[in-house]
């Protein structure tokens, strides 16, 4: 069974999506609420912690607020106040996994942030049996091309090992497909070259169609899926067997109101999620854009139509 996530989002210091969620929550459409980690508080930590107490979901603890989102990097944790992490929050982790960006510092070599990697799952480790008295998993996303970074660390070659070395992997489609541009290679070519595709347990979908050319330096641009992005979604599914969670990672408005993109993402996923069918799930798409009201004021007549 997949499992379906969203990045739990705050306007400002201001939870005021939380009904939104809430909703859906309820209506069985989100199971899980994505912390997104670093740039995230301990404020909208607390927030996300008691919303998921509330609707009894579970957070996708991706990073930890002042977590340095890199496996391979000697500062990963130094930042981390461990004393503001609530007793709350071991309660509601997603399968006792925290996960965050693979990456290294600059000026190391490969040997080099290998043993920094090594360091850093046994501290992460240490860190929350000390804390919680609790086992956790830590697990690493394939890093985003476009930023310059050296080629190896982008490759699917170094992100399949390093799969490899940690519990777990997590797969973001627009991260693969910017790197695939600095490598030279096919989005398919980049799928085909992975291995240990078994060890991969989550998958980020986030659009990357920028329709009317509002962020042209916003590389990786975590928008709403657009519709062309669907068949991509639905292959990349089938190539990781063991996927329990997909986590929809929009942040940014693009073309609707934050609430309406919020429900055309979720009810899609769920589309696609529960047919793999890439027209059905564009018909849904395209009949929910057209349909619901940029205020959702008709949310429950859309859902009824739908579902």
């Amino acid at each position: 069974m997949i499992n379906i996530g969203c990045n739990y989002i705050l306007e400002g210091n201001n939870n005021k999506y939380d009904e939104l969620y809430s909703y859906l929550i309820k209506k069985e459409l989100i199971d899980v609420l994505k912390f997104p980690g670093k740039l995230c508080s301990y404020e909208e930590l607390n927030y996300c912690i008691n919303l998921a107490k509330e609707t009894k979901v579970k957070i996708d603890l991706h990073g930890l607020p002042n977590m340095e989102p890199k496996t391979n990097s000697e500062h990963m944790l130094e930042k981390v106040e461990w004393s503001n992490l609530t007793n709350d929050l071991i309660k509601n982790i997603y399968k006792n996994r925290i996960s965050t960006h693979i990456g290294s510092e600059k000026d190391v070599t490969m040997e080099e942030a290998n043993d920094i990697l090594l360091n850093n799952i046994r501290l992460i480790k240490e860190k929350f049996w000390e804390k919680y008295s609790t086992k956790i998993e830590f697990g690493g996303e394939n890093q985003c091309g476009g930023y310059g970074l050296a080629r190896d660390i982008i490759s699917p070659e170094t992100i399949s090992n390093i799969w490899g070395i940690l519990d777990f992997g997590v797969f973001d489609i627009s991260h693969a497909k910017l790197a695939s541009k600095d490598l030279g290679i096919t989005y398919e070519d980049y799928i085909n070259k992975l291995a240990n595709k078994k060890k991969v347990k989550i998958l980020h979908i986030s659009g990357n169609i920028d329709k009317e050319n509002r962020y042209k330096d916003r590389l990786d641009k975590h928008f709403i899926m657009d519709e062309s992005e669907i068949p991509d979604i639905i292959k990349t599914i089938k190539e990781f067997p063991n996927l329990d969670l997909i986590d929809t990672e929009y942040a940014f408005n693009s073309r609707y109101s934050f609430e309406k993109e919020l429900v055309i993402e979720i009810i899609t996923l769920n589309k696609i999620i529960n047919t793999l069918n890439a027209k059905g799930s564009i018909r849904i798409y395209e009949y929910i854009s057209e349909n619901l009201k940029n205020d959702i004021s008709n949310i429950n007549k859309i859902i009824e139509e739908v579902l």
